[in-house]
């Protein structure tokens, strides 16, 4: 029995020795491998700090170097699975993104440097990688694309595609596709200093049946500029639409964008949106006249998660609508309140609730008096391939409650798609 306890002792200890010789080896090697990187011997500093990675030593310092070392000497696919490693990281995620950033200009990937700086800049929280980053910004301006293209196809399930009352004749369910497909040229400056032109195409059509199928052709000019500390965006559209197979609508869009930075994770932003709308068709004239919208939004952005909330107020002067019984006005005047909330899980899955409530109010007719309130829900999951790749599955219910009985409808919505950026 003795014998069989001094054995048990006697193993127990040259276990813990080794352990104690292979944590002493660990951390001699990585001390090595910081002299070495020093030194500038990055080749002999990479193999080193890999030696101590191999005998189990973990840390945020270690997985930097070794991720610093695979940088210098080129081994950039390694450098990217480290750095994107302590990306997930808050104390080590702006550094992270600064040399993934470093490493898209090595690849020539000019826009995916861009968001890597951008974001370090976002952030603010170190004063000497935001002046790096905005340096490299800078010098980037001259050597962005000048030719940027988003697509994206989407198919789904909606199970009332007039938007009718339940009791209503015209309450149909119908599958559907939809395309969109935009395209953009910089023609002189940056795309947050210059000028751009762009097109864009927009089309949905249904399985069963067309009466409400709808494309839209859309071009543009831009001018990206800054005012004082107010980022800004004024874009003027013109756009044609078709319904049904038939012509439907011709609008002359002016879009005005601001954003200004309130602390290092939070934006404001402040939009216009006027709309001059012409009838292309007799049988949807009550439609024609303008709009005007203008919203105030909120953007926090932390490490996991984004948030947003925003208030919209909108304007209408347009037609009314006159039937054998009734008129139906056509100008609204309508309060908006949405907030959306987006997890993000990790690079990859990003999950999103979408939340929001309008009022609208509209000019009362000798035989009706319309109010509406509608709330809208939406949840989505997005897997993200990379920056520019995304497989998106969205839900989205539809409640519209109204005065008037023709108005009341509920409805939803599925869609599965991908879109890629090039």
């Amino acid at each position: 029995m003795k014998r069989s306890r001094s054995i048990y002792y006697l193993l127990t200890l040259l276990l813990l020795l080794s352990a104690s010789d292979l944590h002493a080896s660990a951390e001699s090697d990585y001390d090595l491998g910081l002299k070495a990187y020093q030194a500038g011997d990055n080749v002999a500093a990479a193999a080193y700090f890999e030696s101590a990675l191999d005998q189990g030593m973990e840390s945020l310092s270690l997985l930097y170097n070794l991720a610093s070392s695979y940088y210098k000497v080129g081994r950039l696919e390694e450098a990217k699975e480290y750095f994107k490693q302590l990306e997930q990281t808050g104390a080590m995620r702006d550094i992270a993104r600064y040399h993934l950033g470093l490493i898209a200009v090595k690849e020539k990937d000019v826009f995916l440097a861009r968001q890597y700086f951008s974001s370090v800049v976002s952030s603010g929280e170190d004063k000497k990688l935001t002046g790096l980053s905005e340096k490299h910004l800078a010098a980037l301006s001259g050597k962005e694309k000048r030719w940027r293209s988003l697509l994206s196809f989407n198919t789904g399930y909606d199970d009332n595609i007039f938007s009718a009352s339940g009791d209503s004749v015209l309450d149909e369910a119908d599958s559907f596709y939809e395309l969109y497909a935009s395209t953009d040229i910089l023609l002189s400056g940056g795309r947050t200093d210059g000028w751009l032109m762009g097109a864009g195409l927009y089309g949905m059509k249904f399985n069963s049946n067309d009466e409400n199928d709808q494309y839209n052709f859309l071009l543009g000019l831009q001018r990206a500029t800054r005012f004082a500390d107010w980022d800004s965006n004024i874009h003027l559209k013109l756009s044609k639409s078709t319904y049904a197979g038939d012509d439907f609508q011709t609008m002359t869009k002016l879009d005005v964008i601001a954003r200004k930075s309130i602390t290092r994770r939070e934006r404001i932003y402040l939009r216009y949106r006027g709309d001059v709308i012409r009838s292309d068709n007799a049988i949807y004239d009550y439609l024609e006249g303008w709009r005007q919208r203008a919203r105030i939004e909120y953007r926090n952005y932390a490490a996991d998660n984004i948030k947003n909330v925003y208030y919209e107020f909108e304007l209408n002067d347009r037609g009314t609508l006159v039937t054998a019984i009734d008129s139906y006005d056509y100008s609204p005047t309508r309060h908006t309140v949405r907030g959306v909330y987006t997890h993000i899980i990790d690079e990859h899955w990003w999950l999103t609730g979408d939340l929001a409530y309008r009022f609208s109010e509209f000019e009362a007719s000798p035989t009706i008096d319309r109010v509406d309130d509608q709330w809208k829900l939406s949840l989505s999951a997005d897997y993200r391939f990379d920056r520019t790749m995304k497989l998106t599955a969205k839900y989205q219910y539809t409640d519209n409650d109204s005065t008037v009985d023709r108005y009341i409808y509920d409805k939803s919505v599925f869609k599965i798609g991908m879109s890629k950026l090039f």
